[in-house]
């Protein structure tokens, strides 16, 4: 589907899936691919990041953001 063929009800539950960590998770193929994505956010959407991924409990997840926050600390 369209985004611009979207109804607002459509368009918000695309919305809603996208910042559902596990929803997110699933359009990854690997982890390779996550921390890619985890490495083009700011230091502060990490910690963002890391809250909902922890609130969900999607503690794999969670390690690899952990990780990139150390990596950036050095």
């Amino acid at each position: 589907m369209n985004i611009d063929d979207m109804n607002p009800e459509e368009l918000e539950q695309l919305y809603l899936d996208l910042i559902d960590p596990a929803r997110l998770i699933t359009f990854f193929e690997n982890d390779k691919e996550f921390i890619e994505w985890v490495q083009m956010g700011e230091d502060q959407d990490l910690v963002w990041t890391l809250r909902a991924f922890e609130k969900e409990e999607l503690y794999h997840h969670c390690g690899l953001i952990k990780n990139e926050i150390e990596h950036r600390k050095v």
